[in-house]
């Protein structure tokens, strides 16, 4: 299995996401010429070249701290998981205690780039005013800097960008990029694949890739998949909204809670 190179997919990805996106109201976070500019900035093939060191806008480091923002701004590695929430009696593999969906690739250093530009260094996709929705686990972008990492969380609908950093949680309004935020989601979950431990293999990858046959049936003796999970491919589009039922009660504290 080779590993998925964010960056090559991300042109074609984005160019029919956005059509479906066309009429959401926030599209005028670019005007015609600046997402011209936009798309033709995404790099259509891999090269070695490393990606510039990330910085963080001053919106974004006003609302996390020091520690949660090293291993972002120095990543070493950056992978990408496709996450829900765990239903009761969930054994298998999370990540802060979301459920790990699939596995969405590792990013390249112009994938790193990409998501630099797009989501963190501009304060206007995001609002200090607090959000009366419920987030909806997208994607988990997992930033490693030697052992120190810190994950980042993809919500939408009720869009936000989520930092977890050991006890540290910040979750931060993104009400008016939500167009651009369903753009980089719909891409990501488009390159999900199946998820094996790296560790029951021995490797320090963001997805354990099976090199012979031997560790095909650690795999298979080891991976949780008995245990309840939620049924993904069944949901049907009204389970997926937040307020697909009124009348169920919400939840008032957390960290999922944008008010």
């Amino acid at each position: 299995m080779m590993k998925k190179i964010l960056s090559i997919m991300f042109l074609s990805l984005l160019m029919p996401v956005a059509a479906q996106c066309a009429d959401t109201e926030n599209d005028n976070l670019f005007d015609s010429d600046e997402e011209d500019d936009f798309l033709a900035a995404i790099p259509t093939q891999q090269t070695k070249t490393e990606a510039p060191m990330t910085t963080l806008s001053e919106f974004l480091m006003q609302n996390i701290t020091a520690a949660t923002a090293l291993p972002v701004n120095k990543a070493e590695k950056v992978f990408c998981y496709i996450v829900d929430y765990a239903e009761k009696g969930y054994e298998g593999y999370t990540a802060n205690g979301l459920a790990i969906k699939c596995y969405c690739g590792e990013l390249s250093a112009e994938g790193k780039a990409l998501i630099k530009e797009t989501l963190f260094n501009s304060s206007s996709l995001y609002s200090k005013s607090k959000a009366d929705c419920r987030i909806n686990p997208k994607i988990m972008l997992r930033y490693v800097y030697g052992i120190d990492y810190t994950d980042i969380l993809l919500s939408s609908p009720c869009p936000s960008l989520t930092f977890f950093h050991g006890s540290n949680i910040a979750a931060l309004n993104a009400a008016p990029g939500e167009a651009v935020f369903e753009k980089v989601i719909n891409a990501y979950t488009s390159l999900g694949e199946d998820f094996h431990s790296p560790a029951l293999l021995g490797q320090m990858v963001g997805s354990g890739v099976p090199q012979n046959q031997a560790q095909k049936d650690i795999i298979r003796r080891n991976a949780p998949t008995e245990a309840p999970r939620k049924k993904w491919n069944t949901e049907t589009p009204a389970e997926t909204q937040p307020d697909a039922n009124p009348t169920a009660p919400k939840p008032t504290t957390g960290w999922n809670k944008l008010k």
